[in-house]
């Protein structure tokens, strides 16, 4: 009975630390343009008129924007153009100076600069996708988990025979 209580005490453990480690998932498209009501409909009348396929999002508070701004760090495939939040934007990328080729600030929306912004993110280089398919720690993680579980209902059931 006492390996049945530690392996449960172990199980709510490891659980609890999944769940406390999840982000959420990103449904925005991998290159997009980061916009406001004031912009937003530039920004895409001059992408279309000049044959750029690109996704043009409307953001209504800092949140929003720095929550996408996060996915951006674990997806190297990400790029983003600000077209509106550039304080945020300049802010985050202070903080990850690496990603300043993915992540391409407009201070001054017009039609001149926000052409040269989307050709500059459609041109932006993105990560290697082999990168991205690593399974060899979540493989670890899981044959370590089903290890400490068989063994304690091993145990377990050894006791019980007995």
């Amino acid at each position: 009975m006492k390996y049945l209580r530690i392996t449960i005490i172990l199980l709510i453990f490891l659980l609890g630390i999944t769940a406390v480690s999840s982000h959420g998932v990103d449904v925005t498209a991998d290159t997009m343009v980061v916009a406001n009501d004031t912009n937003g409909q530039i920004v895409k009348d001059i992408a279309e008129s000049n044959g750029i396929n690109i996704s043009v999002y409307k953001f209504t508070s800092n949140d929003e924007v720095a929550h996408i701004l996060e996915h951006s760090i674990n997806n190297t495939n990400k790029r983003i153009l600000f077209a509106a939040y550039q304080d945020i934007a300049n802010e985050f990328l202070k903080e990850h100076p690496d990603m300043s080729n993915r992540i391409i600030v407009i201070n001054d929306v017009d039609n001149d600069s926000a052409l040269e912004g989307l050709n500059n993110i459609m041109n932006a280089p993105t990560g290697n996708v082999s990168n991205e398919n690593n399974f060899g720690l979540p493989l670890a993680i899981g044959i370590i988990i089903g290890a400490l579980i068989g063994t304690a209902c091993g145990i377990y059931i050894m006791k019980r025979k007995k």
